[in-house]
């Protein structure tokens, strides 16, 4: 059976990691299946807030009523050896990808369903992919806190036969928020928390596509494996009426680090997620990934080679974006290696970094089910001096747009060691609104494909055509008011350097040729725009260049 992607068919996505395929299969998006009989009596009773048990003894988990609280309690956790959270039972495990994601927490039965916000939550059963329960709690405004007890009977199922393999107490696997994004009188998926340490968000007008992470452990070790913290507690702190945020708090375990986690999320045209991290290490770690991004590119126009397909284009995002701080820009399209590459980018003091979609046109996709073309951006904007560190992408080979095989994080430069506190704050933002330079210009297209000097001659060399547009590339018109820069990593012939005027963009474009002897190894590459006198007029297209 095809893996569907998540918030696509609602069915699961697979999360590629050097070699390891990591199934992390979320449900959401409209449930359709037949509710099952339900012995619940309707009313009051029905109410997620009624689920809620009433604390009868105080655990320190009950005790979590602010941030401070939370970091209190991640820091006696890391003094304790790690203890993996128990999996489900076997029956849950062994529920089809298809059955699980057509089981529906009912609306009516929300988390504030009753209450006059415009924030609501529904939960997730475990099973099928996901192993483990969460614990959820609520911190109301009085600060006390309850356990959201779960009931199988808010739930609707496929069959009966499903809803008889859910235990009485199976636990949450994660949850998402509901707002009205689009519509005053229409809840939309905001926000979900499912799996590990990743959550997504939803702006206005946009569709499911990239995910982040809470944290990501030696992604890339292909000889000990990647390590994968889990999100093991949340508290969902009840908005007031009329709030146009709202808070979540997050326990992060696993064997090296315990964490808290404080999420100050705002919807609306760029749905902003305010993230605070305070981390407590147990042992030393390699590679510690700050504010992890990961998406997908399976093909698109500067792919050499592609899957047999009819659609040009499959991918949530189709660049790397960086804001430098010396203020330059380095846009970087995304490559569906043919093996595993692993790329780093200075980023001391990072002002910005993301992962992008900029085609935002339908032609240039032609999917009428999956809609590439309103899959959000991710940008990640650091507060704070985070110091020395480096940008790490990460591209995985991948032959099936159900995989996520890119990965973004930013990595410390100083050695990770036992016994660490550590602190990071940063906001990602959410929405299909351009991300680029405002004073200068930036790339719209990177066309690649082999090319033939004259008419009749073997194709021995790569074109690549670079569509720069915006800054001040729509007043020049002069040919001699434009100059084409490009720099190889490595001592290369490069042939037919020029840039042009491109009426059909109002910018320019900036092309030249390389011999595929050139490629016997992957070839960096960086070019941009600059005027007469050689200031920039653009942000810097960097690329990396394989054999086909």
């Amino acid at each position: 059976m095809r893996l569907a992607r998540y918030y696509r068919s609602t069915v699961g996505r697979a999360v590629m990691h050097t070699g390891l395929v990591l199934v992390m299969a979320q449900a959401g998006g409209a449930m359709t299946a037949q509710a099952a009989s339900d012995p619940a009596k309707s009313g009051a009773a029905n109410k997620a807030k009624s689920a809620e048990s009433a604390p009868q003894k105080t655990t320190p988990y009950q005790q979590v009523i602010d941030y401070a609280a939370l970091v209190s309690l991640a820091r006696q956790r890391a003094k304790k050896d790690y203890k993996a959270p128990p999996p489900v039972g076997e029956a849950l495990n062994k529920l089809s990808p298809n059955d699980y994601t057509r089981i529906g927490y009912k609306t009516d039965r929300a988390l504030w369903a009753d209450q006059k916000t415009d924030f609501k939550t529904l939960f997730y059963p475990p099973g099928s992919f996901y192993e483990h329960a969460v614990k959820i709690y609520t911190i109301n405004d009085d600060k006390t806190v309850r356990s959201v007890d779960f009931d199988k009977h808010a739930f609707s199922y496929p069959s009966p036969a499903v809803a008889k393999k859910m235990p009485a107490d199976a636990g949450f696997a994660g949850f998402k928020l509901t707002y009205p994004l689009n519509d005053a009188d229409k809840q939309d998926e905001l926000v979900s928390f499912l799996g590990a340490s990743y959550f997504r968000a939803l702006a206005a007008d946009t569709r499911y596509g990239l995910s982040a992470r809470g944290l990501a452990i030696d992604t890339g070790n292909t000889q000990k494996g990647e390590e994968f913290p889990n999100f093991t507690r949340f508290w969902l702190v009840e908005p007031a009426s009329g709030a146009k945020s709202t808070t979540v708090y997050a326990l992060l375990d696993s064997p090296s680090v315990a964490g808290a986690y404080k999420f100050v999320i705002t919807p609306g045209k760029k749905t902003v997620t305010a993230v605070e991290a305070t981390l407590f290490t147990r042992k030393a770690i390699d590679k510690l990934g700050i504010a992890p991004l990961t998406s997908m590119f399976t093909w698109g126009e500067n792919s050499l080679t592609r899957l047999d397909d009819y659609r040009p284009e499959a991918h949530d995002s189709d660049g790397m974006l960086i804001s430098a701080a010396n203020g330059e820009w380095l846009w970087r399209p995304l490559i569906n290696p043919q093996k595993l590459w692993m790329n780093q980018y200075d980023a001391n003091d990072v002002r910005g970094f993301g992962l992008v979609q900029r085609d935002r046109d339908f032609a240039n996709y032609q999917d009428m089910d999956y809609g590439y073309e309103k899959r959000p951006n991710a940008w990640v904007r650091p507060k704070g001096d985070w110091g020395k560190g480096h940008l790490e992408l990460v591209e995985i080979p991948s032959d099936s747009e159900v995989n996520d095989n890119i990965d973004l994080y930013w990595v410390p430069s100083e050695p990770v060691k036992a016994g660490q506190r550590l602190h990071y704050a940063y906001d990602v933002s959410w929405s299909d609104a351009p991300i680029a330079p405002q004073s200068l210009g930036h790339v719209a297209a990177s066309r690649i494909g082999m090319a033939a000097v004259v008419p009749g001659q073997q194709k021995n060399q790569v074109k690549i055509a670079i569509d720069f547009v915006g800054g001040s590339l729509t007043k020049l018109t002069d040919a001699n008011s434009v100059k084409a820069r490009v720099n190889a990593a490595r001592d290369v012939t490069i042939n037919n350097i020029r840039a042009v005027r491109n009426p059909h963009t109002n910018g320019w474009r900036l092309s030249f040729l390389v011999p595929t002897k050139a490629l016997e190894s992957p070839l960096d590459l960086r070019a941009y725009l600059a005027d007469a006198n050689g200031g920039g007029l653009t942000e810097t297209w960097n690329y990396r260049l394989a054999n086909p």
